[in-house]
């Protein structure tokens, strides 16, 4: 089920009135506010229109949607991140993260706050351990903990969990930003391939200078090369320009063309015009204002599979 769905039954059960009523009202908001707020953002306005807080509660981590505060969850560590060091606008410190699971997804868990950091420092968190987190606050997709937060050990057992996420496909004319989202459209504007250098501790972009890379974290290195690709895919509703990274471009062309200028035109006039399916993380480039889709995974739309698909449904 989609987070929809799942807010959906929270309202229902809370409040008692059945979900066809709720979606009602949902609609008629949606409507005062002229279609300007999501299905899930309207459903939020209502729960808290009938009296019903969804602070505190224990959720699932596919109920998880941006803006959310006191955040309760508890899930399995799959992924444990070196804590690293930032010195930035006269601000240092340390900052931790780690992704967690459960059997309806996963969530990267960003923290601040010193005392829990020291937990993956002395290794009283890692691999395979569950932990329990209270009053978290969701940013974008990201669970972001404070010194107001709580994070511990759980003695519960959780064994099998679900390490990626189903996201939920829209209309491009729906999107908004912070949301995690899956859209299919048409490339209609492709441009050129860039390259840039990276980190290889932190990849965080590196500074070229005359004899070589500086990272203003780890200092002199030798940077790893990185390539960039946008383009603009078209849905019938709307347009949104989308970012491409090399773990992705290279599902669409093999790294080793990625700087052969006749293999890159046949690329390009191969993927003009046609189908994909696009997941990602939806973005506000500062730049321009306007919304952009930072990609996670890339498909070819393959109309044998999608018919097949359709015909069970």
């Amino acid at each position: 089920m989609q987070n929809y769905d799942l807010l959906i039954e929270r309202i229902a059960k809370s409040s008692g009135l059945d979900k066809a009523e709720i979606e009602k009202r949902i609609e008629a908001k949606r409507a005062k506010l002229s279609g300007l707020i999501s299905k899930e953002g309207a459903a939020q306005i209502i729960s808290a229109e009938l009296g019903i807080s969804l602070d505190n509660i224990e959720l699932k981590i596919s109920e998880l949607m941006p803006g959310m505060k006191k955040v309760n969850l508890i899930g399995k560590v799959i992924n444990l991140f070196p804590v690293r060091e930032y010195n930035k606008n006269n601000r240092s410190g340390k900052i931790g993260s780690l992704i967690i699971a459960d059997e309806t997804g996963s969530l990267r868990v960003v923290l601040w706050d010193l005392n829990h950091i020291q937990l993956i420092e002395k290794k009283e968190i890692n691999n395979d351990c569950v932990v329990e987190i209270k009053n978290g606050l969701m940013r974008e997709n990201e669970l972001h903990l404070s010194g107001f937060s709580e994070i511990k050990i759980s003695n519960l057992v959780i064994k099998d969990v679900k390490r990626e996420n189903n996201v939920a496909e829209k209309l491009i004319k729906d999107l908004q930003e912070g949301q995690s989202a899956k859209v299919r459209g048409t490339i209609v504007q492709l441009f050129p391939i860039r390259f840039f250098y990276v980190c290889p501790e932190c990849n965080k972009k590196a500074n070229q200078e005359t004899d070589g890379f500086i990272c203003a974290e780890h200092g002199r290195i030798s940077a790893k090369e990185r390539a960039l690709l946008n383009f603009v895919v078209d849905d019938g509703t709307e347009t949104i320009r989308v970012v491409l990274f090399s773990d992705q471009i290279i599902k669409l062309i093999p790294e080793e063309n990625l700087k052969d200028p006749e293999k890159m035109l046949a690329f390009r006039d191969d993927l003009l015009g046609s189908e994909f399916f696009v997941s990602g993380n939806i973005k506000r480039n500062q730049l321009f204002n306007n919304l952009e889709l930072s990609a996670s995974d890339v498909e070819r739309v393959d109309l044998d599979k999608l018919i097949e698909v359709l015909e069970k449904n």
